[in-house]
């Protein structure tokens, strides 16, 4: 089990973990998602983006990927280290974009992938939208590691 907030007795961890910035990084994960999404379905119904299957399949695998990276980062890293004070602070962002990002995915993949398709656009969107909502929170998660306040 990741250390709790309830044994947390150690004022330099309680001081990290209230300056993750969880706020910031989900409200900046959604515009962005919502953006990156926006994009990707625009360029997807105009028959600009060819390799959408290639990209959902990038996605699903880096959402893979990060989340072996998470655990064992989290698992192998001792109580009251900063990497796992990170993790802990920023665990519901990380997994709702993994996870978010792994269902979509696998959705997507299953399909048929066409562009004159409402689903395909639909489904192309979600996985782009948890895809760039991953990426920002793994952002705020290594700017929480190496930040040098603490």
């Amino acid at each position: 089990m990741l250390c709790g907030y309830d044994n947390c007795q150690n004022e330099v961890r309680r001081e990290r973990c209230n300056s993750c910035m969880r706020g910031i990084m989900i409200l900046v994960g959604i515009i962005g998602g919502i953006i990156f999404a926006a994009a990707a379905v625009l360029l997807f119904i105009n028959s600009l983006l060819t390799a959408a299957f290639t990209g959902v399949l990038i996605a699903l695998i880096t959402a893979i990927v990060f989340m072996f990276i998470i655990l064992i980062g989290a698992f192998a890293s001792s109580c009251g280290s900063k990497v796992r004070d990170c993790i802990r602070c920023n665990v519901a962002g990380l997994f709702i974009g993994i996870l978010g990002t792994i269902a979509a995915g696998i959705i997507a993949v299953s399909t048929d992938l066409a562009a004159v398709s409402v689903l395909s656009a639909v489904l192309l969107g979600l996985t782009a939208f948890f895809f760039a909502y991953m990426l920002i929170t793994v952002l705020f998660t290594v700017i929480c590691v190496t930040d040098c306040r603490s």
